[in-house]
């Protein structure tokens, strides 16, 4: 691994998810993880690039977090060690990626199918109907 680690340490799930979106938005950088921390609801976002992506993607992130005011701490690793993604990566399998031309064609087993209308949908119904015959 030549490349470069980024680690992201926010406040909370929600401040970790806005500051990942906008960390992979700013680069060309691949989301490793979320991590949950030890104590607080603190959260660690972990991604890995080009060490000058990583570095202005982790910037953008801690300038969001600032912002947000749920930042904790930062840190860039140029050029790890080969060991060291086993350390953080370790039994994490890699995400399928969604293709847009995918479309759901059924709904997945289980899924119940919703056949009749309930009676608050049907009174609105004959509701903006009566209004639309007023005007």
């Amino acid at each position: 691994m030549n490349q470069a680690i980024g680690l992201l340490e926010v406040r909370g799930l929600a401040g970790a998810i806005n500051v990942a979106d906008v960390m992979l938005k700013v680069a060309a950088v691949e989301l490793k993880g979320m991590e949950k921390a030890r104590g607080f609801g603190w959260m660690t976002v972990e991604i890995t690039g080009d060490v000058a992506a990583v570095q202005a993607s982790v910037d953008a992130g801690k300038a969001k977090a600032m912002e947000d005011n749920s930042f904790v701490s930062a840190l860039v690793i140029p050029r790890p060690a080969n060991d060291l993604e086993k350390v953080f990566f370790q039994g994490r399998k890699k995400a399928k990626p969604i293709k847009k031309e995918e479309k759901l064609e059924q709904l997945p087993e289980g899924t119940p199918e919703i056949k009749e209308e309930t009676p608050a949908v049907e009174e609105k119904k004959a509701k903006t109907s009566t209004k639309k015959k007023k005007e």
